[in-house]
């Protein structure tokens, strides 16, 4: 089995039921309880809606203004609208905007910072080349011709970019050497 099915199959899955759930849970939000429909006149229920707030008191009556077709809502929702409410307001509304701190300036790329640079590259790459030819031997002794072949074919182009970078090091001493004599 492919490894991608592994993640994809079970993430669509749990992608579909979460709709799902989520237009379940907003078709029961939005249809009228069954106390409303028995209490709303059926000339009313022909006239747009308007969705109010839901209703506080006892007295079965929606506010002046909304329609009579909504009732009051299911109690999960009610619990929800009246968290919500009950949040109180970030404290960092208030405080003026923090200054951040101040960026310090770039280092200059001097000739010698440069030669650094590539100096400690090499060194880097010598480590790689060591370790492939490690592994190359490994892989030949063992039998396996392809990692072979394929370990040399990366040998030989990290032999060929460590001849470039050591040539690009002396023309940078050389600079380092020039932009020190400078100063």
């Amino acid at each position: 089995m492919n490894p991608r099915f592994r993640v994809v199959v079970p993430l669509v899955a749990c992608l579909v039921l979460g709709g799902t759930l989520l237009w379940a849970l907003r078709d029961v939000s939005s249809a009228p309880s069954p106390e409303a429909v028995a209490a709303a006149p059926s000339s009313s229920a022909s006239s747009p809606s308007v969705p109010g707030p839901p209703m506080s008191g006892s007295s079965g009556s929606p506010p002046e203004g909304v329609g009579s077709a909504v009732g009051p809502a299911p109690i999960a929702s009610q619990e929800l609208a009246a968290g919500e409410a009950s949040l109180p307001e970030s404290e960092d509304a208030n405080l003026p905007p923090q200054e951040n701190d101040p960026i310090e300036p770039e280092q200059p790329q001097t000739a010698a910072w440069r030669h650094e640079k590539l100096v400690r590259i090499t060194e880097l790459l010598d480590r790689d080349v060591e370790r492939l030819e490690a592994e190359r031997q490994a892989a030949s002794a063992r039998g396996d011709e392809g990692e072979s072949r394929r370990l040399a074919v990366q040998l030989t182009r990290h032999r060929a970019r460590l001849g470039s970078l050591r040539e690009e090091t002396a023309v940078m001493a050389d600079a380092a050497r020039q932009e020190e004599q400078t100063r």
